[in-house]
C-alpha cells in the first residue's frame, strides 16, 4: 500500500488481505452481505463582519458489517478499523441463521470512476481559503451602496471507501464535494433584506476560485436582496371564499 494511494487511509491499523480475510470470515455462512470501510475529513470556514470567524477541520474513519440470511439483516459498527473491533463487532451476526442458498452473485463492474483521488483539503494551503473569502467580502460591499453585510462560507469534504466482500469482491471509491455560499444583507431607508447563493460539486477547490464563479455568486446574492428591498406584503385578511362541488 503506497502513501500516494487514498486507501491508505482505511488501513493504518488493518492490511487490505486482511480485510477480505475477515469478511470471508464473517460473512461466508451468510446468503449475502459485506464490510464496509470509510475514512473522511471535512472542513469549513465562516467569514462575517470582515474577518474570519470561524475555521474547522474533522476526521473520522469507522466500519460496518451487514449479514444477510433469508429475510433477516444483522447490522454492526464501529469507529475503529482494526481486527479487533470487526470481531467484536461480528458477533451480532451470530444471530442470524446459516444460509439456506447460494450466495448472492458480485455485482458487475459497469461502473467507472467519477471522481479523481485527490484530496481538496490539503491541495490548497489554509491561507488562500482565507484570502478567497476576504476577496468575496471585498468585491460585494464594492458592488453596491446598501449593502450592510457580507457572509461567506466555504466548505469541503473528502470520503474514501472500501466495500468489501465475502468472495473477495472490493469496490472502491473516492469522493471530494465542496462548496462556496455568500450571504448579502442590503439596507435602505431603515429596511434590511437577505439575499444568498451557494454553489459547489464534487469537484476541486480550483472551479470555486475561479474569479467568474464567486462572482456569479455575489450577483445573484445582491441581486436577491435588493428585490427583496422592492417586495410588498402579501394580502391578508378576511376574503371571500366560493365553494363548490367537483373539480376544480
Amino acid at each position: 500500500m503506497i502513501a500516494a494511494d487514498p486507501r491508505h487511509f482505511l488501513y493504518r491499523g488493518l492490511d487490505p488481505d486482511g480485510a477480505k480475510r475477515l469478511a470471508h470470515k464473517h460473512l461466508s455462512s451468510h446468503d449475502d452481505g459485506e464490510l464496509y470501510l470509510q475514512y473522511s475529513a471535512s472542513e469549513a470556514f465562516g467569514f462575517d463582519d470582515g474577518r474570519l470567524k470561524t475555521a474547522d477541520y474533522h476526521s473520522s474513519s469507522g466500519f460496518g458489517l451487514r449479514g444477510v440470511s433469508g429475510e433477516t439483516t444483522a447490522f454492526s459498527h464501529a469507529n475503529e478499523i482494526s481486527e479487533a473491533a470487526i470481531d467484536r463487532a461480528a458477533a451480532t451476526l451470530k444471530l442470524l441463521d446459516p444460509a439456506k442458498g447460494a450466495p448472492a452473485a458480485q455485482p458487475q463492474r459497469t461502473n467507472q470512476s467519477m471522481y479523481g483521488a485527490t484530496d481538496p483539503l490539503s491541495l490548497v494551503p489554509f491561507a488562500e481559503k482565507v484570502a478567497l473569502c476576504q476577496q468575496i467580502d471585498a468585491a460585494a460591499r464594492a458592488r453596491d451602496p446598501r449593502v450592510a453585510q457580507v457572509s461567506v462560507s466555504l466548505a469541503a469534504s473528502w470520503s474514501v471507501i472500501d466495500i468489501v466482500r465475502a468472495d473477495g469482491f472490493v469496490a472502491s471509491d473516492v469522493r471530494p464535494l465542496v462548496r462556496l455560499g455568500v450571504q448579502i444583507v442590503a439596507e435602505q431607508n431603515g429596511r434590511r433584506e437577505t439575499g444568498y447563493h451557494g454553489l459547489g460539486g464534487r469537484y476541486l477547490y480550483g472551479k470555486l476560485f475561479e474569479k467568474a464563479e464567486w462572482e456569479r455568486a455575489i450577483d445573484t446574492a445582491l441581486a436577491q436582496a435588493l428585490v427583496n428591498l422592492e417586495s410588498v406584503a402579501a394580502p391578508a385578511g378576511e376574503m371571500q371564499v366560493v365553494l363548490g362541488p367537483g373539480w376544480p
